[in-house]
């Protein structure tokens, strides 16, 4: 398993294109859908709003051009995985889930504000916390760590600066390039996107959608941030070569993630060797929207048992 880096499909950059084209789209089509609603108003009711239309409109615009200079960035390294999108859509194979929209844009962004923004700090404390102490109360030295389904690494990277080696993966495209985004991003607060631009919902101030969500809120040096596996932990894992290669695996709201929870627990099981520790975290909604017989994107070339 050492030096392995399997990383997603050709036509995955494709796909991610689309899904930051159409999030482009439809943050462009709200923003003018605002502005012709407000300038529908009245005299009188625009007279009792607390800013002007046109300064309102001005200040989403500025808000949604900070997020779209981050989404810039993504593309260009998406383009670079890429020769063509037109090349990419042909190799696309048959009965794998592909995601479609922006969902996975939005899951994006505030899986970036909660793991690498100093503003999801307490939340994700709340759960990485809980992992690391079982970490450091079970290896007093250093040992091979798995994370699986790491999203955008955060977990892996306080694993590694702790000093153990670590190997992880993720099988959703946008939070693996999103990963890739924050290696070449490494420089503390780098990124300035302002993601809460469109959501009007719970705010406790006027201008709270509007703020600018700095990250990384580390400086992520060379070497600390995993490489990740692409891929389902359950068949990147249940194989003979990983047996026993892990002295600890850490589950942050991947259980209920997977295609199988059997399988799942299994691998678990086979990955973690003998006086090891597993501590998991997270709910166990099983809302995952893909299944073994209705294809995920792990490859097929690893979708056998042990």
């Amino acid at each position: 398993m050492a030096g392995a880096c399997e990383r997603p499909p050709d036509w995955a950059a494709a796909t991610c294109l689309d899904n930051l084209r159409q999030y482009r789209d439809i943050t462009n089509r709200e923003v003018e859908r605002v502005r012709r609603n407000l300038n529908g108003l009245s005299d009188d009711d625009k007279a009792s709003l607390i800013r002007k239309p046109e300064e309102q409109v001005k200040a989403m615009e500025e808000a949604v051009s900070a997020t779209l200079q981050l989404v810039e960035k993504l593309e260009t390294l998406l383009r670079k995985e890429s020769q063509t999108a037109e090349k990419s859509t042909k190799q696309r194979g048959s009965g794998i889930n592909i995601p479609v929209g922006t969902k996975p844009v939005q899951s994006l962004l505030q899986t970036l504000v909660r793991e690498w923004a100093t503003e999801g700090l307490e939340e994700r404390k709340a759960c990485f916390d809980k992992l690391l102490g079982a970490l450091d109360s079970h290896l007093t030295k250093a040992g091979r760590v798995l994370v699986p389904a790491c999203s955008l690494g955060r977990l892996a990277f306080e694993v590694s600066s702790r000093g153990h080696s670590v190997e992880s993966c993720e099988s959703r495209l946008l939070h693996w390039f999103g990963m890739e985004l924050l290696r070449q991003n490494g420089q503390a607060e780098v990124l300035r996107p302002r993601p809460f631009a469109l959501n009007t919902c719970n705010r406790l101030k006027f201008s709270d959608n509007h703020r600018v969500t700095a990250m990384p809120d580390v400086t992520i040096e060379e070497g600390r941030l995993p490489r990740q596996r692409f891929g389902e932990f359950i068949t990147l894992y249940d194989r003979s070569d990983a047996k026993e290669s892990f002295d600890c695996l850490l589950t942050s709201y991947a259980l209920d993630l997977s295609p199988n929870v059997f399988r799942f627990v299994r691998t678990a099981a086979h990955v973690i060797r003998p006086g090891g520790v597993w501590a998991n975290f997270g709910p166990l909604a099983y809302d995952t929207d893909h299944d073994e017989v209705g294809g995920s994107l792990a490859h097929p070339e690893n979708q056998r048992g042990r």
